[in-house]
């Protein structure tokens, strides 16, 4: 534990809705999420299911749509192999290899509704199979299409922020620092920041988690163009003024950033989080510009340039 006096005040156990006992673990994970797995309610994963799936990344949705499509086409086809060679009409399998495969294909053309009359069902049992497969098609892709609609109307900020924070010199003083830019061409204005920070105390005996609001140098801007820089200057009124770095370290210490702006482009709040432990942090070090020379009379940004830093000697204290 850092050796820090506890300060008996209203601020001190400000909770940001995460509790006062949260020890060794981030609260929010690096990609904003909350690092919370909630248990003890039945059918709860069903009831979660819409949400992950419409929140979840691209690579990850495609890859269940594509399995859920193959899965259920080798399903339907095990059926109709169950049911008997005779069931489809117009195949020529030699062997049951082929047979498997006419079966899937066929399977593939009646859940998308294709049908091209190639390979058709014989008898009552076939027939009430290729029929209960094209509903489930019909259903199976309306459900896709409502979940890519959903994926591509929902408003999301794509906010770049460097890998790690830093303390850098400031003003005669230090200060702590990280950088963020926006990912897209779109336009986000009226840019609101709101940084907490977070560590844990020792009073009477027992360890609590507090949580303090940091002053930022700036928390808002009205255009976001390019990078911005988010500052805390480490002075008399941080929570962190006069603290080490291994007595932040021993603290536990998070930084918890929350980024609000308009979204031009959907007329709407789109928000981003993001924090940053201890172990993210780089002492006397400070960030390059990442900007270039113009082109074509425009300002050059250099995204990935985000996480460079450089060497800064801080100041020291008396």
């Amino acid at each position: 534990m850092a050796k820090r006096l506890f300060k008996n005040n209203s601020n001190d156990f400000k909770d940001l809705g995460f509790g006062t006992q949260i020890k060794g673990r981030r609260m929010l994970n690096e990609d904003g999420s909350f690092n919370v797995i909630r248990k003890g309610v039945k059918g709860q994963s069903i009831m979660n299911l819409y949400t992950s799936l419409i929140t979840m990344s691209w690579m990850r949705f495609n890859v269940i749509v594509l399995s859920y499509y193959l899965i259920i086409n080798l399903i339907f086809a095990a059926l109709y192999m169950l049911i008997g060679k005779d069931s489809l009409i117009g195949e020529s399998a030699n062997n049951l290899q082929d047979h498997f495969w006419n079966a899937f294909f066929f399977s593939a053309q009646t859940i998308t509704t294709v049908g091209y009359g190639y390979i058709h069902p014989s008898g009552m049992i076939s027939n009430f199979l290729a029929a209960i497969e094209s509903m489930a098609g019909l259903f199976g892709f309306a459900l896709a299409t409502g979940l890519l609609y959903g994926r591509f109307s929902r408003p999301v900020a794509k906010i770049l922020f460097s890998n790690k924070a830093v303390i850098a010199p400031y003003q005669g003083a230090t200060a702590f620092m990280f950088r963020l830019a926006n990912l897209r061409s779109n336009q986000l204005i009226d840019t609101n920041a709101t940084l907490n920070f977070s560590m844990m105390v020792k009073k009477d005996g027992v360890e609590k988690r507090i949580f303090d609001r940091l002053k930022l140098e700036r928390d808002k801007i009205d255009f976001f163009p390019t990078s911005w820089t988010i500052v805390h200057p480490i002075n008399e009124n941080s929570p962190i003024y006069g603290m080490t770095e291994d007595e932040v370290n021993e603290s536990d210490a998070e930084f918890i950033l929350l980024l609000s702006a308009f979204d031009d482009t959907f007329s709407q709040t789109v928000h981003a989080r993001r924090s940053y432990k201890h172990y993210e942090i780089e002492w006397g070090a400070k960030f390059p510009p990442m900007t270039g020379d113009p082109e074509n009379n425009k300002t050059v940004l250099f995204l990935d340039k985000i996480d460079n830093t450089i060497k800064a000697e801080l100041p020291t204290s008396d």
